[in-house]
Protein backbone atom coordinates (compact mmCIF):
# COMPACT_ATOMS: atom_id res chain seq x y z
CA UNK A 1 0.00 0.00 0.00
CA UNK A 2 1.12 3.53 -0.84
CA UNK A 3 1.95 6.33 1.72
CA UNK A 4 -0.91 8.09 0.49
CA UNK A 5 -3.32 5.06 0.88
CA UNK A 6 -1.97 4.65 4.23
CA UNK A 7 -2.76 8.19 5.23
CA UNK A 8 -6.17 7.94 3.94
CA UNK A 9 -6.94 4.89 5.85
CA UNK A 10 -4.96 6.26 8.89
CA UNK A 11 -7.12 9.65 8.63
CA UNK A 12 -10.48 7.92 7.64
CA UNK A 13 -10.30 5.88 11.03
CA UNK A 14 -9.60 8.93 13.28
CA UNK A 15 -12.58 10.36 11.70
CA UNK A 16 -14.91 7.68 11.86
CA UNK A 17 -13.62 6.78 15.40
CA UNK A 18 -14.96 9.07 17.48
CA UNK A 19 -18.90 8.43 16.17
CA UNK A 20 -18.02 4.79 16.62
CA UNK A 21 -17.04 5.33 20.24
CA UNK A 22 -19.83 7.64 21.03
CA UNK A 23 -22.34 5.30 19.66
CA UNK A 24 -20.98 2.52 21.46
CA UNK A 25 -20.40 4.59 24.78
CA UNK A 26 -23.38 6.27 25.37
CA UNK A 27 -24.90 5.00 28.81
CA UNK A 28 -27.21 8.24 31.23
CA UNK A 29 -25.78 9.06 34.16
CA UNK A 30 -28.96 9.51 36.09
CA UNK A 31 -32.41 7.99 36.76
CA UNK A 32 -34.74 8.28 33.28
CA UNK A 33 -37.69 9.57 33.43
CA UNK A 34 -40.62 7.66 31.79
CA UNK A 35 -43.62 9.93 31.20
CA UNK A 36 -46.48 8.40 30.10
CA UNK A 37 -49.44 11.32 28.81
CA UNK A 38 -52.31 9.21 29.88
CA UNK A 39 -54.13 7.94 32.97
CA UNK A 40 -52.95 4.69 34.78
CA UNK A 41 -53.79 1.28 33.83
CA UNK A 42 -53.81 2.02 29.83
CA UNK A 43 -51.77 0.53 27.09
CA UNK A 44 -49.75 3.13 27.16
CA UNK A 45 -48.97 2.83 31.17
CA UNK A 46 -48.62 -1.00 30.91
CA UNK A 47 -46.07 -0.68 28.05
CA UNK A 48 -44.02 1.97 30.13
CA UNK A 49 -44.00 0.13 33.20
CA UNK A 50 -42.96 -3.19 31.75
CA UNK A 51 -40.16 -1.73 30.12
CA UNK A 52 -39.01 0.18 32.90
CA UNK A 53 -38.75 -3.03 34.90
CA UNK A 54 -36.30 -4.28 32.23
CA UNK A 55 -34.01 -1.40 31.19
CA UNK A 56 -32.75 -0.50 34.35
CA UNK A 57 -30.61 -3.67 34.01
CA UNK A 58 -29.49 -2.30 30.32
CA UNK A 59 -28.85 0.98 30.25
CA UNK A 60 -27.55 0.66 34.97
CA UNK A 61 -29.95 3.28 35.57
CA UNK A 62 -33.11 3.28 37.07
CA UNK A 63 -36.39 4.45 35.14
CA UNK A 64 -39.30 6.18 36.48
CA UNK A 65 -42.64 5.97 35.08
CA UNK A 66 -44.03 9.59 35.28
CA UNK A 67 -48.02 9.44 34.80
CA UNK A 68 -49.09 13.32 33.00
CA UNK A 69 -52.52 12.58 31.42
CA UNK A 70 -53.87 15.16 29.90
CA UNK A 71 -55.70 16.85 26.29
CA UNK A 72 -55.33 12.89 24.52
CA UNK A 73 -51.55 12.87 25.61
CA UNK A 74 -50.35 16.53 24.35
CA UNK A 75 -49.71 17.38 28.12
CA UNK A 76 -47.41 15.25 29.04
CA UNK A 77 -46.00 14.71 25.63
CA UNK A 78 -45.46 19.00 25.40
CA UNK A 79 -43.60 18.57 28.61
CA UNK A 80 -41.09 16.44 26.94
CA UNK A 81 -40.38 18.40 24.20
CA UNK A 82 -39.36 20.98 26.47
CA UNK A 83 -36.72 18.43 28.14
CA UNK A 84 -33.18 18.64 27.56
CA UNK A 85 -31.96 16.52 24.79
CA UNK A 86 -29.92 13.73 26.35
CA UNK A 87 -31.81 10.92 26.45
CA UNK A 88 -32.79 11.26 30.08
CA UNK A 89 -36.35 11.81 29.47
CA UNK A 90 -38.66 9.73 26.92
CA UNK A 91 -42.38 9.26 26.43
CA UNK A 92 -44.93 6.55 24.71
CA UNK A 93 -47.74 8.54 23.51
CA UNK A 94 -50.84 7.04 21.72
CA UNK A 95 -51.62 7.61 18.18
CA UNK A 96 -54.67 9.81 19.10
CA UNK A 97 -51.13 12.45 20.17
CA UNK A 98 -50.97 12.72 15.92
CA UNK A 99 -54.74 13.87 15.25
CA UNK A 100 -54.91 15.79 18.81
CA UNK A 101 -53.24 19.08 17.94
CA UNK A 102 -55.30 19.38 14.34
CA UNK A 103 -58.97 19.26 16.44
CA UNK A 104 -57.53 21.24 19.12
CA UNK A 105 -54.40 23.08 18.44
CA UNK A 106 -54.42 24.94 21.72
CA UNK A 107 -53.89 22.14 23.84
CA UNK A 108 -50.97 20.65 25.55
CA UNK A 109 -48.79 23.72 25.92
CA UNK A 110 -47.82 26.78 23.57
CA UNK A 111 -45.52 26.51 20.29
CA UNK A 112 -45.96 22.96 20.63
CA UNK A 113 -45.22 20.88 17.29
CA UNK A 114 -46.10 16.97 17.94
CA UNK A 115 -43.54 16.38 14.80
CA UNK A 116 -41.24 18.84 14.49
CA UNK A 117 -40.66 18.75 18.69
CA UNK A 118 -39.69 15.22 18.90
CA UNK A 119 -37.28 12.48 17.11
CA UNK A 120 -39.09 9.18 17.33
CA UNK A 121 -36.80 6.41 19.16
CA UNK A 122 -39.22 3.55 18.02
CA UNK A 123 -42.80 1.92 18.02
CA UNK A 124 -43.14 -0.01 20.80
CA UNK A 125 -46.69 -1.86 19.44
CA UNK A 126 -50.09 -1.23 18.14
CA UNK A 127 -53.94 -2.51 18.94
CA UNK A 128 -55.91 -3.99 16.92
CA UNK A 129 -59.14 -1.76 16.45
CA UNK A 130 -62.78 -3.47 15.44
CA UNK A 131 -66.56 -3.29 15.18
CA UNK A 132 -68.03 -5.34 18.23
CA UNK A 133 -71.75 -5.44 18.33
CA UNK A 134 -74.54 -6.63 20.79
CA UNK A 135 -75.40 -10.24 20.07
CA UNK A 136 -78.96 -9.09 20.48
CA UNK A 137 -78.59 -8.13 16.51
CA UNK A 138 -77.76 -10.68 15.35
CA UNK A 139 -74.66 -9.28 13.39
CA UNK A 140 -71.32 -11.26 12.98
CA UNK A 141 -70.01 -10.74 9.37
CA UNK A 142 -69.08 -7.25 7.93
CA UNK A 143 -71.76 -7.66 5.51
CA UNK A 144 -74.22 -8.64 8.04
CA UNK A 145 -73.65 -5.48 9.44
CA UNK A 146 -73.97 -3.45 6.26
CA UNK A 147 -77.22 -4.95 5.84
CA UNK A 148 -78.29 -4.09 9.32
CA UNK A 149 -77.73 -0.33 8.76
CA UNK A 150 -79.26 -0.24 5.46
CA UNK A 151 -82.28 -1.72 6.72
CA UNK A 152 -82.97 -0.22 10.13
CA UNK A 153 -81.77 3.32 9.17
CA UNK A 154 -80.03 5.61 11.41
CA UNK A 155 -77.57 3.52 13.87
CA UNK A 156 -75.57 4.62 16.73
CA UNK A 157 -72.01 3.58 17.40
CA UNK A 158 -69.79 4.39 19.86
CA UNK A 159 -66.42 5.29 20.36
CA UNK A 160 -63.31 6.22 23.09
CA UNK A 161 -64.06 10.12 21.46
CA UNK A 162 -64.17 12.35 19.18
CA UNK A 163 -60.82 12.15 17.05
CA UNK A 164 -59.91 9.00 17.77
CA UNK A 165 -59.06 6.38 15.46
CA UNK A 166 -62.32 4.37 16.16
CA UNK A 167 -64.33 7.59 15.29
CA UNK A 168 -62.12 8.23 12.03
CA UNK A 169 -63.23 4.42 11.33
CA UNK A 170 -66.96 5.01 12.09
CA UNK A 171 -66.94 7.90 9.86
CA UNK A 172 -65.37 6.03 7.12
CA UNK A 173 -67.74 3.00 7.47
CA UNK A 174 -70.60 5.86 7.19
CA UNK A 175 -68.64 7.33 3.99
CA UNK A 176 -68.11 4.04 2.54
CA UNK A 177 -71.21 2.10 2.85
CA UNK A 178 -73.71 5.33 2.29
CA UNK A 179 -75.25 4.44 5.71
CA UNK A 180 -76.05 6.64 8.28
CA UNK A 181 -74.40 6.57 11.19
CA UNK A 182 -74.60 8.56 14.01
CA UNK A 183 -71.15 9.18 16.12
CA UNK A 184 -71.55 8.62 20.50
CA UNK A 185 -68.64 9.68 21.74
CA UNK A 186 -67.07 7.95 25.55
CA UNK A 187 -64.12 9.19 27.31
CA UNK A 188 -61.67 5.80 26.57
CA UNK A 189 -62.08 2.27 25.46
CA UNK A 190 -64.38 0.79 28.33
CA UNK A 191 -67.24 3.18 28.59
CA UNK A 192 -68.01 2.52 25.05
CA UNK A 193 -67.43 -1.18 25.73
CA UNK A 194 -69.65 -1.11 28.35
CA UNK A 195 -72.75 0.96 26.11
CA UNK A 196 -73.04 -1.79 24.00
CA UNK A 197 -72.92 -4.44 27.00
CA UNK A 198 -75.83 -2.51 28.82
CA UNK A 199 -78.16 -2.00 25.77
CA UNK A 200 -77.34 1.15 25.19
CA UNK A 201 -76.08 1.07 21.83
CA UNK A 202 -75.75 -1.57 19.35
CA UNK A 203 -72.18 -1.48 17.93
CA UNK A 204 -69.11 0.32 19.01
CA UNK A 205 -65.99 0.32 17.78
CA UNK A 206 -62.75 -0.18 20.27
CA UNK A 207 -59.59 -1.61 20.45
CA UNK A 208 -59.36 -5.42 20.68
CA UNK A 209 -57.90 -5.15 24.81
CA UNK A 210 -60.89 -3.63 26.13
CA UNK A 211 -63.28 -5.49 24.17
CA UNK A 212 -61.31 -9.41 24.44
CA UNK A 213 -62.91 -10.67 27.92
CA UNK A 214 -65.99 -9.92 26.43
CA UNK A 215 -65.74 -11.39 23.59
CA UNK A 216 -64.72 -14.32 24.52
CA UNK A 217 -67.26 -14.53 26.86
CA UNK A 218 -69.98 -14.39 24.33
CA UNK A 219 -70.89 -11.08 25.45
CA UNK A 220 -69.98 -9.03 22.52
CA UNK A 221 -69.63 -10.47 18.50
CA UNK A 222 -66.77 -9.41 16.77
CA UNK A 223 -67.94 -8.57 13.73
CA UNK A 224 -64.71 -7.04 11.17
CA UNK A 225 -61.36 -5.56 11.54
CA UNK A 226 -61.05 -1.26 10.71
CA UNK A 227 -57.05 -2.47 9.34
CA UNK A 228 -55.31 -2.75 6.44
CA UNK A 229 -54.56 -6.53 7.19
CA UNK A 230 -55.71 -9.15 9.90
CA UNK A 231 -53.87 -9.08 13.25
CA UNK A 232 -52.24 -11.91 14.48
CA UNK A 233 -54.07 -11.21 17.89
CA UNK A 234 -57.27 -12.59 16.54
CA UNK A 235 -56.59 -13.87 13.10
CA UNK A 236 -59.92 -15.19 12.32
CA UNK A 237 -61.87 -12.07 12.08
CA UNK A 238 -61.42 -10.64 8.59
CA UNK A 239 -61.09 -6.91 7.76
CA UNK A 240 -63.81 -4.25 6.60
CA UNK A 241 -61.70 -3.85 3.41
CA UNK A 242 -61.52 -7.84 2.59
CA UNK A 243 -64.77 -8.18 3.24
CA UNK A 244 -66.25 -5.43 0.02
CA UNK A 245 -66.43 -2.39 2.28
CA UNK A 246 -63.20 -0.61 0.91
CA UNK A 247 -61.59 2.47 3.01
CA UNK A 248 -62.53 1.62 6.61
CA UNK A 249 -59.17 1.44 7.71
CA UNK A 250 -57.34 2.87 10.66
CA UNK A 251 -54.54 1.79 13.96
CA UNK A 252 -53.78 2.26 16.89
CA UNK A 253 -50.42 2.23 17.74
CA UNK A 254 -47.77 3.35 20.57
CA UNK A 255 -44.63 5.27 19.92
CA UNK A 256 -41.32 6.47 22.20
CA UNK A 257 -40.05 9.69 21.61
CA UNK A 258 -37.65 11.72 22.60
CA UNK A 259 -37.29 15.38 22.84
CA UNK A 260 -35.50 16.99 19.14
CA UNK A 261 -32.03 17.32 19.30
CA UNK A 262 -31.03 14.25 21.34
CA UNK A 263 -28.13 12.97 19.66
CA UNK A 264 -28.41 10.08 16.81
CA UNK A 265 -25.92 7.91 19.59
CA UNK A 266 -28.19 8.30 22.38
CA UNK A 267 -31.49 7.27 20.25
CA UNK A 268 -29.69 4.23 18.59
CA UNK A 269 -28.73 2.67 22.23
CA UNK A 270 -32.25 3.62 23.47
CA UNK A 271 -33.89 1.95 20.03
CA UNK A 272 -31.21 -0.91 20.24
CA UNK A 273 -32.45 -2.04 24.03
CA UNK A 274 -35.68 -1.46 23.78
CA UNK A 275 -36.17 -3.76 20.59
CA UNK A 276 -34.31 -6.37 22.15
CA UNK A 277 -36.97 -5.83 25.26
CA UNK A 278 -39.48 -6.25 23.02
CA UNK A 279 -38.13 -9.62 20.82
CA UNK A 280 -38.20 -11.37 23.93
CA UNK A 281 -40.74 -14.20 24.03
CA UNK A 282 -41.85 -13.47 27.88
CA UNK A 283 -42.62 -9.60 26.91
CA UNK A 284 -44.37 -10.36 23.59
CA UNK A 285 -46.94 -12.78 25.34
CA UNK A 286 -47.47 -10.39 28.38
CA UNK A 287 -48.09 -7.71 25.80
CA UNK A 288 -50.49 -10.32 24.15
CA UNK A 289 -52.57 -11.12 26.76
CA UNK A 290 -52.80 -6.95 27.00
CA UNK A 291 -54.43 -7.12 23.29
CA UNK A 292 -51.00 -5.03 22.10
CA UNK A 293 -48.94 -6.88 19.09
CA UNK A 294 -45.29 -5.95 18.94
CA UNK A 295 -44.26 -3.45 16.04
CA UNK A 296 -40.52 -2.71 16.83
CA UNK A 297 -38.12 -1.15 14.50
CA UNK A 298 -36.03 1.68 13.54
CA UNK A 299 -36.40 5.52 14.77
CA UNK A 300 -36.86 5.99 10.75
CA UNK A 301 -39.92 3.96 10.84
CA UNK A 302 -41.40 5.41 13.55
CA UNK A 303 -40.43 8.40 12.29
CA UNK A 304 -42.00 8.05 9.02
CA UNK A 305 -45.42 6.60 10.42
CA UNK A 306 -45.57 9.42 12.58
CA UNK A 307 -45.48 11.96 9.98
CA UNK A 308 -47.79 9.80 7.55
CA UNK A 309 -50.33 9.58 10.07
CA UNK A 310 -50.23 13.53 10.98
CA UNK A 311 -50.59 14.20 7.51
CA UNK A 312 -53.46 11.75 6.95
CA UNK A 313 -54.91 12.96 9.90
CA UNK A 314 -55.17 16.56 8.85
CA UNK A 315 -56.96 15.34 5.31
CA UNK A 316 -59.38 13.39 7.53
CA UNK A 317 -60.35 15.90 9.48
CA UNK A 318 -61.50 18.03 6.54
CA UNK A 319 -63.14 15.24 4.12
CA UNK A 320 -65.16 13.74 7.20
CA UNK A 321 -65.69 16.99 8.86
CA UNK A 322 -64.64 15.93 11.93
CA UNK A 323 -64.92 18.51 14.79
CA UNK A 324 -64.80 18.63 18.96
CA UNK A 325 -67.92 20.27 20.03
Amino acid sequence: MTPFFKNLVAGTFVALSPALALAQAWSPTKAITFVVPVAPGSSNDLIARMLSEKLPAKLGQPVVVDNRPGASGLVGASSVARSAPDGHTIVIVPSDVYMAPILTPKAGGANFDVIKDFTPILTAGNAPVLIVASPSINVKTPQELLAFLKKNGPTSYGSPGTGSPMNIAGEMLKRSSGTQLNHVPYRGVLPAVNAVLAGELPLSIVALAGAAPHIAAGKLVPVGLVEKQRSELIPSLPTMTESGIAGVETAVFFQILAPAGTPAPVIQRLNTEINAILATPDFKERLRTMGVQITGGSSADAARLARDTYARNQQLVKELKIVVE
